[in-house]
């Protein structure tokens, strides 16, 4: 159920951006966030959080990242994904290009 929720907020989130004329007043932003023991992420359009990772993505369980860097790289690649209009959806392969320590 919850996985059907977060592909429903990625369409959403991913065709919010798509459909969003671009100017100098429109950006997204990602910043990492505590949560529990470890860290978690957030991709913003101007002030409206479009996806709030607070877990590892496709990873088993919820574990949250190990350190803010490990969740400001994932971050940053998802970002990267919106701006060229791709699926924010990580593979396995991207998180273990990333060094995250569970898929390395």
């Amino acid at each position: 159920m919850s996985l059907l929720v977060l592909a429903g907020t990625l369409v959403f989130g991913v065709t919010k951006i798509w459909n969003t004329e671009r100017d100098t007043e429109t950006t997204l932003k990602a910043q990492t966030f505590v949560i529990g023991s470890g860290y978690g992420y957030e991709i913003a359009l101007q002030d409206k959080v479009l996806i709030r990772q607070e877990y590892i993505p496709i990873l088993e369980g919820k574990k949250p990242f190990a350190t803010a860097s490990d969740a400001k790289r994932t971050a940053d690649k998802v970002l990267s994904k919106l701006m060229k209009k791709e699926s924010p959806i990580l593979s396995a392969k991207e998180l273990k290009d990333l060094k995250i320590p569970d898929f390395d």
